[in-house]
Parts: C-alpha cells; structure tokens; sequence
C-alpha cells in the first residue's frame, strides 16, 4: 500500500501531546473530602492497581498521536494508466496446416531443434511482449490473432490486452495430418485409417504402402485466410470510428499484417490449381490501406537459398544412378511450385507497400520479426493518472477506540478517590 498524506503539515501537532501531558499532570486539583495530612499514607507499599494507572495517560497519549494522523488525512495512492489513443492495427495471421507441426521438419531454435509452430509462437509472444533484446513489444497497439489451415479463424479478437493474447497463443496447435478409424485427428500415421477405393479396399502408393487418411483441416488456404483477415481489421476501422465512441476513440496510424506461412497453398480454387491470392486480394488489401508483412518459413535441409532470392530443393545421394536422376526430377518439381509461391507472396507484399521474408531457420525468424518491430512503430505513449482512497477510517476507529477504553478504566478499575 503506497500511503501518503493530503494534509502533511497537520502532523506538526504531534509536539504538543507532550506539552499536553505535563500541563496535565501539573494541574492543581482539590479533593472533594479534606483530610489533616496524608504523610503516613504515602508510606504505604503501592498496590498493582495503582502500578496499571499509567495506563491512562498512554492510553490518551496513542489516541491523540492517531487523531493528529486522522487531521493529517492517510491517503492510498492508486495508479492507473490510461489506454493509449493512437497505434498501429495488427494482424497475426499463422499458419497452422499440419505441415507446421510435422515432427520430421524440425529447424533449429536457440540451439536446438523444435517444431515450425513452436517456434512461431515463442516468437508471437516474443513480438508482441517483448523479450528485452531484439524485440521492444507493442504495448501501444490494438493486436489480434488469426490462424488457418482449411479454413481461418479467429483465435483473438483485436485488443490492447496482450496478457490475454499471449496465453491464446500458448493454447494454439497445429492441424493434425491423418484421421483415424473413427475420424479422430492424429498425428500419428500408425494410426491412420487407410484410404478406400468405390469397393472398400484400401488404397496402396506405387511401393505397396496403403495411403492413410488424410485431415480435410489440414490443407493450407492462403488466399481465403488473406482475405478473411483483411474484412477483420477494415471492419476494426469502422468500428472505431463509430459514433459515441468519444475521448476514449483509438485512432489507427496504419494497418498491418504479418502473414507467416510454410510453403504453398493446397486448396485448390476452380480450376483445380493452388489458390494463390489474386488480384481481387490485392485490390481488397490495398482499398482497406493493409500493409502485408509476408513471412515464409522453410527447412533448411530441404531448401537453400539462391544470390537472385529464388530457392532450390537439396537432394541428397541416392544410391543409383536411376534413383538420383529421379529424386532430381522431383526436387525440380518441388523447387519449381517453391519458387511460384515465394513471387506471388513477394508480388503481394510489394503491391501493398509491405515486404516479404523468407526464413529457414527459427532464429532467421525472431530476426524478421525484429526487423518488423523496428520498421514499425507507434511509440505512443499512454498517461498515468493516479487516483486516491481515503484511509483515515481504521486510524480515527481506533483512537475511538482507546478514549473509550481510558474513559472506562478511569470510571471503573483504575478510578481514583479523591
């Protein structure tokens, strides 16, 4: 309790309980019954009675120390910060396909290796909090958060509660890839229940392994996550912006969102291709004034970067010639639908004014976000406003208190004739 005092000079009157208590005792006072002299009776051994009688004058002594206190008006100061009124509009928007969480793509993190959506939301919460170092956190801006895989979703609506957010974050999961038996997701492919043809049999791949299940929630929809989130934070505009709103209105300096993904789309749009943000995105985006931060994150024993920013698909030594023209084949394959992702998320984030970042590795990551933290700030800070509670109620109760038990043991116990 931060206790202080509205009326500090009042306390100066505490100098003068002790002139109080001399005068009172040098006070002349006569008997109401005379006697011819009272020397043999000062002879008498004192009783304890009259020992506990210098009870009274500490008794009156503490109770008018706390009446000072009560003049002096105790105070609890109590702070409270007011919300900032201006900041920047942020979207989370992660992937959580069931790539994300596979077991076999781990990357390195802090000296060891973690899974891609781990990773992710050590550093959303690093972001968002900061962590002291790279990261300055962002208590000044409206934040929330979006995932998808199939489809998007809102895990956190926009808000300057960031406590709150950070423990969403921790709840977060990445889709599990297989279904079992009896259509529970699962991670593990022992588990799944294999795939039918039109007759109930199970389907094999070309080395004679049955095809597992897959999750229908699994999948990455870029473009619909893109789109959802953008309708999120345009209608945050509007809803600021909205009548009645008053001295407590929160202006928005910008939009951002910060899209983190692991690779390409897998929903297929009409013509059963990959679903690549178009320009209706593009217009979407630009129209609502989101800036597009995007951020994909790749393995670093699949991937290696190229000097023109492209990437190229690592193959490691088969044992033939026949197996290494083949596995060649398919890296060209891999690298080629790769590449086609990272110039239609570069031609994105450059169309909005945002930028794009490719990582393979977990601490690559904390890096761009740090990178993003620096680029965009809202250093805007809210008022501190402290409020008060008197507190003289329990100090001026107890003096009550103590006069009342002076005044009883005076009349009863501690009385004195004459």
């Amino acid at each position: 309790m931060n206790i202080e005092f509205n009326n500090p000079h009042a306390l100066w009157l505490a100098l003068l309980i002790p002139v109080y208590l001399f005068l009172s005792r040098r006070r002349v006072t006569t008997a109401a019954i005379r006697y011819p002299s009272v020397r043999n009776l000062k002879r008498l051994p004192r009783s304890f009675r009259q020992r506990c009688r210098v009870l009274l004058p500490a008794l009156r002594t503490a109770a008018l120390l706390l009446l000072v206190i009560v003049l002096a008006r105790p105070l609890r100061r109590i702070e409270t910060r007011e919300l900032p009124s201006q900041g920047i509009g942020i979207a989370l928007l992660v992937d959580r396909s069931g790539s994300m969480g596979d077991p076999n793509n781990k990357l390195p993190y802090n000296g060891k290796l973690e899974l891609r959506f781990t990773i992710a939301r050590d550093v959303l919460k690093r972001f968002v909090e900061g962590d002291g170092k790279e990261l300055k956190g962002r208590p000044n801006d409206l934040i929330g958060l979006c995932t998808f895989a199939t489809y998007p979703q809102m895990d956190y609506p926009f808000s300057l509660d960031h406590a709150a957010l950070v423990e969403v974050t921790k709840t977060m999961a990445a889709e599990k890839p297989f279904l079992d038996a009896y259509g529970n997701p699962t991670d593990n492919i022992d588990e799944a229940a294999p795939m039918t043809d039109e007759r109930g049999r199970p389907l094999v791949d070309a080395w004679g392994r049955r095809v597992p299940r897959t999750n229908p929630m699994q999948f990455t929809a870029l473009k619909s996550a893109i789109e959802y989130t953008a309708r999120r934070l345009a209608l945050l505009e509007d809803d600021l912006k909205r009548p009645g709103a008053g001295a407590r209105a929160y202006n928005l300096k910008s939009k951002v969102m910060l899209l983190l993904t692991d690779g390409e789309p897998t929903v297929a749009d009409a013509r059963q291709a990959p679903e690549y943000p178009d320009e209706d995105t593009i217009k979407l985006l630009t129209n609502a004034g989101i800036k597009v931060y995007f951020i994909q994150i790749l393995s670093h024993e699949r991937y290696r970067e190229r000097p023109d920013g492209t990437v190229e698909v690592i193959v490691p030594r088969q044992g033939n010639l026949f197996a290494q023209m083949q596995a060649r084949m398919q890296a060209d394959q891999e690298a080629a639908l790769a590449n086609r992702a990272i110039e239609e998320a570069r031609k994105l984030a450059r169309r909005t004014g945002g930028e794009h970042f490719l990582a393979t590795t977990g601490d690559e990551l904390r890096k761009i976000y740090s990178r993003i933290d620096e680029m965009e700030r809202s250093d805007v800070g809210g008022r501190t406003v402290f409020s008060h509670e008197e507190r003289y109620g329990p100090y001026l109760a107890a003096a009550l208190v103590l006069l009342a038990a002076e005044s009883v043991l005076a009349m009863t116990w501690l009385r004195r004739a004459p």
